[in-house]
């Protein structure tokens, strides 16, 4: 978000810098760490070692080891400096015993091992490519205490020296933009959102961001809302910058930032520390707890160890889009992108002509009400819409089971299981996917009541389930399995925030629990299905504040394919995320901004997104079904528009996705503006674009590019379908006609 004074906060630039330019010290047992400050040790007090230098065609790292680190990070083809004298510490300073680099392959090493003299020992590791633009940094903490240390607001990291005057700064970076990714709009943004930052705003001023915490929820009651607030999840400001990834530009060069780790969630920091003489330093990489995440070196147990996860700071040429697009390769490159191959059945969701979910005062759940509402012949009516327009599967919401959530078909009413999903395929040609609430949303009362949270006096939190518990796990993960073993191809873990921690020490988890484990569990629960029933596809919610606009848990945080627990072979975890629960109002989302935040996901991840949405708030033009069938490959829709005309136009929109799905599916996503999407074929040399218009005119779109900008090989001739067209050596240039709020379809062939 673009920042300004923010006069509400009551603090001038200086008082802000007074009181968060040094983060707290970390907490030491009872008492407190101290740490000697930047640039200010005694003189010939200070123990170093020879210069140790790491140098590539990209990078250059010097590092001098003794009593703390004397870093220089240079940008070998620009010359910019990156970091460069002490490496700040938050916890003490640590005297290191000097190593040596190392080859592993096409990476160069250099591994430091230092003691902060107060119980943590540290491991500190550099890794530059030899043949990538890439240079990375991973820290291990070690407490050899026999007493936790409390490290709740630990932070270290290379530093740049900036010079502050005023509202000027003296720096190269000066004229580089700072923008989150993949988040550059968020959910809950609107038209004039961006996470867009100068340097003088990271270096003085605090980030206002509603990407984990928002004051007006509108999906759950007064109990979910407490429990948010009670939780801390209801920050807005921050004195750190955090981010899944940063990417660093002036427009023609930049750096982007990251951090990765499926052991903890944690978040590439940007903050600040004073260095005196109206210097600041920019702090970025090493790790921070932010928010208390990662839980395990929030609060480090005896003579244990954490692993904080990489950061990496890769060089690239270009603006903002290819900076998301490094973003986008190195995920990849982690296992965190499409498979190759991705086909998920199109969905159509009955819940919006559901008579049953829009009952008054909760009648939904009501046993008598779904007899009359919810029937087999209800199923089969839906069916055959699904089956009309062109879907691939039925989607049931809420209704299909036994209790709300409870993940057990009801076979009295319904019939059996394995019945329904033959019908559905012979007669309709469907596959059959299920809404599976896990333990935050859901009817408890199908649980045993020993799975529900435990106080700490060993009172029970009634009828709130424990979703960490094992119980919990084996329960859940029982019923889910014989729903795949009876023909769901699909599950939606809706429902799987928390709602705090549990004393129980009989569910097989840390006591108290924490929200690793909530998270963890409900990851794992994914990954075991998988073990069973690979095919099956999952999508996830986010693990820690669920089925609403917000992103708590980093976006890949356990997915991807591993070894899980005791687990003889790889599996893999969830296979779609959840997109933000832009279902209920998705014109409005679109028009009103919202939905923007698609779009840079799409520029950033290839890692699918899953969404539905209501066909009754279309226009003519089906300019919302466009949009979210270019930003989300796993589709679903739902609803009977009550205009035969607007039905017949959706009807056609539909055949034409369905004819070129594997596009959107399987293909690659390029940007040319937030309005005009690019979907490059993963196997031919042809792409289709997306155009859009938001606007209450009719415009026409000129649009010009390079195939080297969308991921196209110059070389080639290419017909252009949708749109008048000339070329120019590489250079293309488009006029396409959009009606007013509407949608184009080009097609290079």
């Amino acid at each position: 978000m673009k920042e300004k004074d923010r006069s509400n906060l009551g603090m001038t630039r200086q008082s802000f810098l007074k009181a968060t330019a040094l983060l707290p010290f970390a907490a030491l047992g009872t008492g407190q760490a101290t740490a000697t400050p930047q640039g200010n040790t005694a003189p010939g007090t200070r123990m170093t070692s020879p210069k140790l230098r790491i140098v590539s065609a990209h990078f250059q790292l010097n590092v001098t080891a003794g009593q703390g680190l004397q870093t220089e990070l240079m940008h070998m083809p620009s010359g910019l400096t990156l970091a460069n004298g002490d490496y700040s510490y938050s916890f003490g300073q640590p005297v290191f015993t000097a190593g040596s680099p190392t080859q592993e392959g096409s990476t160069t090493l250099l591994d430091l091992l230092g003691d902060t003299g107060n119980g943590i020992e540290i491991r500190q590791q550099f890794r530059v490519s030899q043949d990538k633009p890439w240079v990375e940094e991973e820290i291990t903490l070690t407490n050899r205490t026999h007493h936790p240390i409390a490290l709740p607001d630990a932070r270290c990291g290379l530093v740049l020296p900036i010079k502050v005057t005023g509202d000027s700064v003296e720096s190269p970076l000066k004229d580089f933009k700072f923008t989150a990714a993949p988040y550059r709009r968020e959910p809950t943004g609107n038209r004039t959102q961006f996470a867009d930052y100068t340097l003088l705003q990271v270096l003085t001023e605090s980030r206002h961001s509603e990407l984990r915490a928002q004051r007006n929820i509108q999906r759950f009651d007064k109990v979910y809302l407490s429990n948010v607030y009670a939780m801390g999840f209801i920050n807005t400001d921050y004195p750190q910058y955090a981010s899944e990834g940063w990417v660093i530009t002036d427009g023609r060069r930049g750096f982007l930032v990251t951090k990765y780790s499926q052991e903890g969630m944690e978040w590439a920091l940007l903050d600040r520390v004073s260095l005196g003489d109206e210097r600041l330093g920019l702090r970025w990489g090493g790790f921070g707890v932010f928010q208390g995440d990662p839980e395990s070196a929030a609060v480090l147990a005896p003579q244990s160890s954490h692993r904080f996860g990489v950061t990496r700071i890769t060089a690239f040429e270009g603006g903002m889009n290819e900076g998301f697009y490094t973003y986008r390769a190195e995920m990849e490159a982690r296992g965190m992108g499409c498979p190759q191959g991705f086909n998920p059945p199109v969905h159509w969701n009955e819940l919006y002509d559901n008579k049953l979910w829009w009952l008054p005062d909760s009648g939904m759940d009501k046993p008598e009400n779904r007899k009359k509402y919810y029937t087999l012949d209800d199923l089969k009516e839906a069916a055959g819409k699904a089956r009309d327009i062109g879907c691939e599967a039925l989607y049931l919401d809420p209704g299909w089971d036994t209790l709300f959530a409870s993940k057990i078909w009801d076979e009295p009413r319904l019939g059996k299981l394995q019945d329904f999903t033959a019908l559905l395929h012979r007669e309709y040609g469907l596959k059959l996917s299920l809404h599976t609430p896990l333990s935050g949303w859901c009817d408890p009362s199908s649980y045993a009541r020993d799975i529900d949270r435990m106080n700490r006096d060993g009172s029970r939190v009634e009828m709130s389930l424990c979703g960490s518990s094992r119980q919990y796990v084996a329960e859940t993960l029982s019923r889910l399995s014989a729903l795949a073993h009876d023909g769901a191809a699909f599950f939606m873990f809706d429902g799987t925030m928390t709602f705090g921690e549990c004393w129980d020490p009989h569910h097989g988890h840390p006591v108290p629990s924490r929200r690793e484990d909530h998270v963890k569990a409900t990851n794992g629960l994914a990954f075991q299905v998988h073990s069973q029933y690979p095919e099956v596809l999952i999508e996830m919610h986010d693990q820690v504040l669920g089925g609403t606009s917000l992103r708590y848990v980093p976006t890949y945080y356990g997915y991807g394919k591993r070894l899980f627990d005791a687990a003889t072979a790889p599996t893999h975890g969830f296979d779609t995320v959840w997109g933000f629960e832009l279902m209920w109002s998705p014109m409005k989302d679109l028009v009103g901004g919202h939905s923007m935040a698609l779009y840079y996901y799409n520029l950033a991840y290839s890692l699918p997104l899953y969404l539905h949405i209501d066909l009754r708030k279309d226009n003519p033009q089906c300019l919302m079904f466009w949009w979210n069938a270019s930003t989300c490959r796993h589709l679903g829709i739902g609803g009977t528009h009550p205009d035969p005309a607007v039905r017949k136009s959706q009807k056609e929109a539909m055949a034409a996705y369905r004819r070129l799905e594997t596009f959107f599916k399987q293909g690659t996503f390029y940007g040319l503006g937030e309005m005009v999407h690019v979907h490059v074929h993963p196997t031919e040399p042809s792409a289709v674009m997306n155009v859009f218009n938001l606007q209450s005119q009719p415009a026409t779109q000129h649009i010009e590019f390079t195939p080297a900008q969308v991921g196209l090989a110059g070389s080639k001739d290419y017909k252009v379908i949708g749109a008048t067209s000339s070329r120019r050596g590489d250079l293309f240039s488009l006029d396409v006609v959009v009606p007013a709020l509407g949608h184009s379809l080009v097609e290079l062939r």
